[in-house]
């Protein structure tokens, strides 16, 4: 019984391949970068807007909150002091029924000025995960893949530390440690080296779609999003938004005037 004869890829055929590989990957890189470039000239454009519009109805805004945190946290010392129990909210905990209605005015997204730092913190930590799930060194099937998901994922965890999610996603573009372990197993120079050129532009090509994906989740670019689909249906977004500021500035007056009347009463009685 005769075996059956598989064919071997020859070098050429295998160079022409990897060729055709580069060209396409190229072209789809340009699409990409020119698609994420007029996205976010649209997002900083619109963000320009933004402080135009709003910059003074946010800068109060933003001034009464700081005000309202203080009073809050004066009013718990105090209570605390007197050894009371609290009627008002935990100025440490996270902010309930007034962050739920607020959000709610706007369309479940937060003005980029209003948003808390606590954002910033849970995204670096879903991308640390993400970046742990490919590059700790456990995963490593030899010892040159180690060594480089080491590397890597020292990196990551000096990023996570500093919060830098701009370092972060530069590193969620790295190769994986089994693309670099194949990429030595090659034997033949050109064909490696034209591999090389491919893996440096899927790698840019990662880079590009964490940065568009990142862009796709920042609060302007939301916004922007919204204020497109509002404009689109009739409606104007921006008065939406003043209107929506000044109930916040109005409601937060109210809450700062009873949280100040409480607050005399202490000093009153000390």
């Amino acid at each position: 019984m005769k075996r059956a004869i598989t064919a071997v890829p020859q070098p050429q055929y295998q160079q022409e391949q990897v060729a055709a590989e580069l060209d396409e990957a190229r072209q789809q890189l340009v699409d990409a970068e020119a698609k994420l470039a007029q996205e976010q000239a649209a997002v900083n454009a619109f963000r320009m807007q933004c402080r135009l519009k709003l910059g003074d109805l946010i800068e109060e805004t933003l001034a009464l909150r700081a005000e309202r945190e203080s009073c809050l946290t004066q009013l718990k010392l105090h209570q605390q002091d007197a050894e009371l129990p609290s009627d008002t909210p935990d100025p440490f905990a996270p902010e309930e029924e007034t962050a739920v209605h607020e959000a709610v005015e706007f369309d479940e997204i937060a003005l980029p000025e209003l948003a808390t730092p606590q954002q910033e913190k849970e995204a670096a930590k879903r991308l640390y995960r993400e970046l742990a799930r490919r590059f700790h060194p456990d995963l490593a099937a030899g010892s040159a893949e180690r060594a480089y998901m080491t590397a890597i994922m020292s990196a990551v965890n000096v990023a996570y530390e500093q919060q830098d999610m701009a370092a972060l996603h530069n590193l969620a573009g790295e190769l994986d440690g089994t693309a670099v372990a194949e990429l030595a197993a090659i034997q033949n120079l050109q064909i490696r080296q034209q591999r090389e050129q491919l893996l440096k532009i899927q790698r840019r090509q990662r880079k590009v779609q964490q940065q568009y994906r990142a862009l796709r989740q920042d609060n302007v670019a939301k916004l922007w999003r919204k204020a497109q689909h509002l404009e689109a249906e009739g409606k104007s977004w921006w008065e939406a938004v003043k209107r929506d500021l000044q109930r916040i500035i109005q409601r937060t007056r109210v809450d700062l005037l009873d949280l100040q009347g409480q607050l005399s009463k202490f000093e009153i009685s000390e």
